[in-house]
């Protein structure tokens, strides 16, 4: 296995040293930079989430993702060194970052937490150890969730009613389904569901399947989908119920289960915001928000934070108990989309907001922060993971992107030596009839083979491509490769001919040529932002091999080989 690791790391072009003295919690060392255990575990948790553990990831998988957080590393070691770290557009976004990773896990602990125990988690999880085979007929109504039905509400539920009722008489379920249900795939499974554990389907059909016993049949079950009648055919243990996957599951759950209270929860949100707000001493300075809108420099709801003076980005537009939120702080959170911000200055209301929803951000992330959030292990490992990949990001746009500037010699040199590149394929005149009986197709080519007869009549009459009917057939012109076998029979036959009919899509092709129009260069005029592009990719290909080779000499990588063969 260890040889393995070796070939794959020399045939990814990288150059490695093995991991000897280090650590067993370290997988690998980037310069100064360690990635340990649980950081790459989390990140091989995140990519294969679907997976029943690390063991069912193979080799080459696990080997690719650690490459990719060694080479982000390698980038934002370098970004940090660039100084990029302190550049007040990634400050801006990875504060969003911040926010949004730590946020999630206070909504966690504030709301969800409290709206549902542990020991409700716990319940719901342990549901899965059975699971259930059902039918079901599907009878939905205007209005109901995915539905294309015309029928009322009362009209669906009388017909749900009279299925169910014939069900319970004896008729056979898989011919009710496929006569009346409006589930799409009822015709093709007879309304079998299959084996589905609990938190599969939505709350009311799982509530009322799993009260089933085999044989049972439901009286109608109202979701958002419609009606239901259920009929459960089976039960059984889940095979696939392990409770050691409790800890990894019971984020999932909780976000399942969170959707059942939603109501709730916004409300205890809201209520938990104003907390944030009355504990913090919270104040927004209507005087100053005024000011900006008074002296907003926008145009054309477009904001320039270089036309505001230094004295406006620092009015003070809120405070609280340790913070000041500024024009400029508004900017930087903004970052490179700071163009959005002009429609936020029309009104005071529309600003107030804004400026609101940035400080709570500040205050969330304060309390989080008080909370211990920041200190949890997976909320370590994201934050640095979104720090490592703007701070990449930044650094290959500054080492690479910025230096593969194109002069307007370079590209007529490249046009120049490669202008083959830039031919203009051979195209070909093209009407078309399509149908989908062969039969049909034979009797069409006769006609149209014949003379006195007008291939766009026909087309007009005939075909079944509605697209291409109001065009009389007409395909205009297409090069061999444009159209499959009918394009390669047409430059077979060549112009002005009639041909077919030819096996295309699901039916059959008969089809006319007229004019060609040879193979011709295509002048520099007309190729000059793909020539440009190939040159500038060129150029930014080979700047990257050269940088990354200096990353690799800078900050020499050590891989733990035996502990990545161990996770």
């Amino acid at each position: 296995m260890r040889k393995f690791f070796i070939t794959a790391l020399l045939a990814a072009g990288l150059i490695y040293l093995t991991g000897c003295g280090l650590s067993d919690d370290t997988v690998a060392v980037v310069g100064g930079t360690t990635i340990t255990k649980d950081a790459y575990k989390q990140a091989l948790s995140r990519r294969y989430s679907k997976k029943d553990s690390y063991a069912s990831v193979d080799s080459s998988a696990k080997m690719a993702m650690l490459n990719n957080m060694i080479e982000k590393e390698l980038k934002a070691n370098a970004g940090h060194d660039m100084g990029l770290d302190d550049d007040p557009g990634f400050k801006g976004e990875f504060k969003a970052q911040e926010a949004r990773i730590l946020g999630n896990r206070y909504f966690e602990k504030v709301i969800v937490d409290k709206l549902f125990p542990e020991s409700e988690i716990r319940e719901e999880f342990d549901k899965q150890k059975e699971q259930v085979k059902a039918s079901h007929v599907l009878i939905s109504y205007k209005g109901a969730r995915g539905g294309k039905s015309t029928r009322t509400k009362e009209q669906a539920l009388a017909l749900a009613r009279e299925v169910s009722k014939k069900a319970k008489s004896g008729e056979d379920f898989a011919k009710l389904a496929e006569k009346y249900s409006d589930d799409p795939s009822a015709k093709q499974n007879k309304g079998d569901l299959g084996f589905f554990t609990w938190g599969r389907m939505v709350p009311a059909f799982q509530e009322a399947a799993f009260k089933m016993k085999p044989g049972d049949i439901s009286d109608p079950v109202e979701t958002a989908f419609g009606f239901h009648v259920i009929k459960v055919t089976d039960r059984q243990a889940n095979p696939n119920y392990d409770p050691s996957k409790y800890e990894a599951e019971k984020y999932n759950i909780k976000r399942r289960v969170y959707f059942t209270k939603k109501d709730s929860g916004m409300a205890m949100w809201k209520r938990q915001q104003a907390k944030l707000e009355k504990e913090n001493n919270f104040k927004i300075n209507e005087e100053n928000l005024n000011k900006i809108i008074a002296t907003s420099k926008t145009k054309k709801g477009a904001v320039n934070p270089a036309n505001f003076s230094d004295d406006e980005k620092l009015l003070p537009l809120a405070q609280w108990d340790g913070g000041t939120l500024t024009l400029n702080d508004i900017f930087t959170l903004y970052g490179s989309r700071v163009n959005m911000l002009g429609r936020k200055l029309n009104s005071l209301e529309s600003f107030k907001s804004e400026v609101r929803n940035a400080a709570l951000q500040d205050l969330i992330i304060k309390d989080a922060k008080r909370l211990g959030v920041a200190d949890e292990p997976d909320i370590k490992a994201q934050l640095q993971d979104a720090k490592n990949t703007k701070l990449a990001m930044l650094a290959e746009k500054k080492a690479v992107r910025e230096k593969a500037e194109v002069s307007e010699d370079e590209i007529k040199q490249y046009f120049a030596e490669h202008s083959k590149e830039f031919v203009k394929p051979a195209e070909m005149e093209m009407w078309e009839i399509y149908v989908k009986d062969k039969k049909k197709a034979d009797e069409i080519a006769k006609k149209a083979k014949r003379k006195g007869y007008n291939f766009e009549k026909l087309a007009q009459k005939y075909t079944e491509d509605n697209f291409y009917k109001t065009k009389k057939g007409y395909l205009g012109f297409k090069s061999e490769k444009r159209r499959g076998e009918v394009s390669k029979a047409a430059f077979k036959l060549g112009p002005n001919k009639i041909g077919g009919p030819i096996k295309y899509r699901a039916g059959w092709a008969v089809f006319k040529t007229g004019k060609l129009h040879p193979e011709a260069q295509r002048s520099l005029e007309e190729v000059h932002s793909q020539v440009k592009m190939k040159v500038q990719n060129k150029k930014m290909k080979e700047l990257r091999e050269a940088w990354q080779k200096e990353l690799h000499e800078k900050y020499p990588v050590k891989i733990n080989t035996k502990l990545v063969e161990a996770i």
